[in-house]
């Protein structure tokens, strides 16, 4: 049963994808790319073999450049039909999100024999574990290489390898440049990540820190605690054995999946502190996460931990992001592959800059790169087994540190009266943590500067304390005042007694980047790679059964929140629909939808689903319609009257949208848009500048415009077409009428599309949404965004600066259609002469 795994994963009442049974492979094997946005976007590879698709999951996609070896993830198989799969696959689904193909075509084996099939040929290359193939697609062509990763501890780790031949290319490859202009899985993307909040931080710490600004950093919400070493005495060689420099700096993680972030070990946020890292962080190509060490140097090039502390009086400091480890790649954890595998992924993977570095290893030579290391001044080295996977929060023996010093992270429990002439206090009592009970280790007298012993007095006077934080009162040399156990210190000495006594240590520096809580034996705590959010507290689950013109209607779960911060419910948004319903559905009225499902709130999971589920109900009208991108009919979902819209919302379609043309007219449609998108940078007066420029183009050409909100961040402007005109035709004069509006306006607005390209200060006019099968949240549609707004239809003396796209919601939305009525009726009405209009704005 080769696709019994497949089908077991699957619910074909809820999922579209194929189920499909196994077959007899023909004389021309086929293979295919789909480009996937599930949880995170990756490619999948399938080759036709023994009757169904042999998988690969390519978390970078695949390259034409054969320096490149991707990480490919075998699967399990696919039925022969999957090759022609595109679409939607629902949330709550195995592999839920949008599924494309990028490539497809035929393959074949690069070396062939004689009186064996293709097939046969390929089947012994799997077993073999090593397949050399040639594709024949649009996209891959020539050879390539799949080989299984040998040893490695994840059996399903196989490389994708571009061989040199005629179609190979040196140049950078990266496989989103080549996805299609119109790509649904990129729509479906910049969907999603409109939606994304940035992450909350939270205040960590309440006393004052020896780095002031590190004082006030926040502590990220959620964080990787990273994989940590134990202590060796003395180097050695070992061929299973890598060697690293062991940094003087502070350790941190910078997780790259959504915003940006960049933290400690203990989640404290460096992003502000380390701006210029931080910046260069977002400039990487992939999602990540890595783990380093952020590193100063002085002017002679040597690492010097002191200076990293003082930033803020040294702003020209040379600060460097040194990083050694990857754990996440692209939508994959990569922490179960080895030590030498993940270091090949980082390598190619990371892009450098003077900022950021790529920190190599030497293997073996052990005891000859600690000299080194003593002879240059390091804190010493880092040996890592060849082998080891990566232990998030473990400190474990396959990591070892080898200090070139004797050095230790103790804490500050006190100090004594000073003696002589010196000021302040006399010396530091140390305590470490022994079975998990804090212990007295001694006392540091030396390595005090007159700054340093006024800044950690200062530090230590809030935190005085009457009683000794340690069970048994020490023995101290002098006076002792005691302080809460929180500072920690970092020292060097000569050697620990058996009771845990340190001999003549001398104080280094704090380290500002660690607690108390990090001195503590580190217990293993193994996280997901996406940190679950706790879930919500709901009102009791209320369905009921409406009429709803002539319909019964099944309305479930209404008192889900839909908006948690407005603590808007999915019967709030039932209610507002029905509400407008005389309003919104003359624009609705015979147009395919498109549904935009959020069946767990704007702050859940959505998808895009444009074929009409086996069980919709009989009286909901529906319009099948082929799609030559799919290769097969759609049944598009009409929202014809107020039952429809009421079964659409209770999918959880919080928007509805809708072609711009009608199926009575399929390739015509009924009006032109002109969006005005904002980038990051803009302010909305930005958009209301540009949208006024609109206007004066469009009074040149005598047309009439109407102008609504998008209910997001900008403005959409539509101009009635009357169905006579074809959607080429519509989206050529929209791209002269948006030509005109960046010539007024060239520092303000761009025609780049690609995101990437586009200038983060400038309005994309967007001309592109008059295609065929292109569909935008219609007139009056509540938008998934906090505050639930409302597309809004404006008279043109409103659109002026002041102006908010959140002015109207659900709360208001009917009071403003009750008093101005629809302002957007002649949109679908008598359409403009686009002749006369284009000669007007000619002369």
């Amino acid at each position: 049963m080769p696709l019994q795994e497949y089908n077991k994963k699957r619910n074909f009442d809820d999922s579209p994808e194929p189920k499909g049974k196994s077959r007899e492979s023909k004389t021309d094997l086929k293979f295919v790319v789909q480009r996937h946005a599930a949880s995170h976007l990756h490619y999948d590879l399938r080759l036709e073999m023994e009757g169904v698709l042999k998988s690969w999951a390519v978390p970078k996609g695949p390259s034409m450049n054969p320096e490149d070896k991707r990480l490919a993830m075998m699967t399990e198989d696919h039925p022969y039909e999957y090759k022609d799969f595109e679409g939607s696959i629902p949330a709550g689904n195995y592999g839920a999100g949008e599924m494309e193909i990028w490539d497809s075509g035929t393959y074949e084996p690069e070396e062939k024999i004689k009186g064996k099939s293709d097939d046969l040929v390929m089947r012994t290359a799997l077993h073999k574990e090593s397949l050399k193939f040639k594709l024949n697609g649009e996209k891959l062509k020539g050879g390539f290489a799949l080989v299984k990763i040998k040893n490695s501890k994840q059996e399903n780790a196989w490389l994708l390898i571009k061989h040199k031949d005629e179609f190979a290319t040196s140049e950078p490859y990266d496989a989103e440049e080549f996805t299609d202009e119109d790509s649904k899985v990129t729509a479906y993307l910049e969907k999603k990540n409109q939606k994304k909040d940035n992450r909350q931080t939270n205040t960590v710490k309440s006393y004052k820190n020896y780095a002031l600004s590190l004082a006030r950093a926040g502590k990220v919400s959620d964080y990787i605690v990273p994989m940590l070493a134990k202590n060796a005495k003395e180097p050695f060689d070992d061929k299973n054995w890598a060697f690293e420099i062991k940094w003087d700096g502070y350790r941190a993680v910078a997780d790259l999946r959504e915003e940006p972030q960049l933290y400690s070990r203990n989640g404290i946020d460096f992003s502000k502190k380390f701006k210029k890292i931080y910046n260069h962080l977002k400039l990487q190509n992939h999602e990540m996460v890595v783990d380093g060490e952020l590193v100063a140097y002085d002017h002679t090039g040597k690492p010097n931990f002191q200076l990293l502390q003082q930033m803020g009086d040294h702003p020209n400091l040379n600060v460097v992001y040194q990083v050694f480890d990857i754990i996440w790649l692209n939508g994959y954890s990569t922490e179960q592959l080895s030590y030498l595998q993940r270091k090949e992924l980082l390598k190619d993977a990371l892009k450098e800059s003077d900022y950021i570095r790529y920190h190599d290893y030497v293997l073996e030579n052990g005891k000859e790169f600690f000299k080194l290391a003593e002879q240059t001044g390091l804190e010493g080295i880092i040996a890592k087994n060849i082998e080891s996977t990566y232990s998030r929060g473990v400190r474990t023996s396959e990591w070892l540190k080898i200090k070139t010093l004797q050095t230790e992270e103790v804490l500050i429990c006190g100090f004594t009266e000073p003696q002589g002439s010196r000021k302040f206090f006399g010396s530091l009592i140390l305590g470490t943590f022994i079975d998990g009970k804090l212990t007295f280790s001694g006392h540091a007298g030396t390595g005090f500067t007159d700054r340093s012993l006024k800044e950690l007095h200062e530090l230590m006077t809030p935190l005085i304390r009457k009683t000794s934080p340690f069970e048994k009162i020490p023995k101290t040399n002098a006076v002792a005042t005691w302080i809460s156990p929180k500072l920690v210190a970092e020292i060097k000495y000569t050697e620990q007694t058996k009771d845990g006594i340190f001999r003549h240590p001398v104080f280094l520096h704090l380290r500002e980047d660690k607690s108390a809580e990090d001195l503590k034996p580190v217990v293993s705590e193994k996280m997901d790679p996406q940190p679950t959010l706790k879930p919500k507290i709901v009102k009791e689950k209320k369905d009921i059964q409406k009429k709803i013109g002539k319909q019964e209607v099944k309305l479930t779960n209404q008192n889900k929140i839909y908006f948690p911060k407005d603590e808007l419910t999915k019967g709030d948004v039932v209610a507002y629909y029905q509400s407008v319903a005389s309003y919104i559905l003359p624009h609705l009225k015979d147009r395919p939808q498109s549904m935009n499902r959020f069946p767990n709130g704007i702050d859940g999971m959505s998808f895009y689903q444009k074929d009409a589920a086996d069980e919709t109900p009989d009286w909901v009208e529906t319009q099948e319609i082929f799609s030559e991108s799919n290769e097969k009919n759609i049944s598009y979902i009409l929202c014809n009257d107020a039952a429809t819209m009421a079964y659409l919302n209770n999918l959880g379609c919080i928007d509805l949208n809708v072609w711009t043309s009608r199926i009575q007219n399929l390739e015509n449609p009924d009006y032109l848009v002109l969006d005005l998108d904002p980038s990051e940078k803009n302010t909305f007066d930005d958009v209301i500048e540009t949208a006024l420029s609109v206007k004066k183009i469009l009074d040149i050409a005598d047309i009439e415009g109407y102008p609504k909100t998008s209910g997001s961040s900008g403005i959409h402007i539509y101009i009635p077409m009357g169905a006579k005109y074809s959607f080429d035709q519509v989206k050529d004069f929209a791209h002269i009428l948006m030509q005109m509006v960046q010539k007024e306006l060239p520092d303000l607005t761009t025609l780049e599309r690609s995101l990437q390209k586009r200038d983060k200060s400038k309005i994309y006019l967007d001309y592109l949404q008059n295609r065929r099968g292109q569909t935008l949240a219609s007139v009056y549609s509540i938008r998934p965004k906090n505050g639930a707004p409302v597309s809004m239809p404006l008279e043109w003396k409103e659109v002026k600066p002041g102006l908010k796209p959140t002015d109207w919601n659900i709360e208001n939305a009917k009071d403003r259609l009750d008093k101005k009525g629809d302002l957007f009726k002649p949109v679908i009405g008598k359409g403009i002469d686009m002749l006369k209009a284009i000669k007007k704005i000619s002369e």
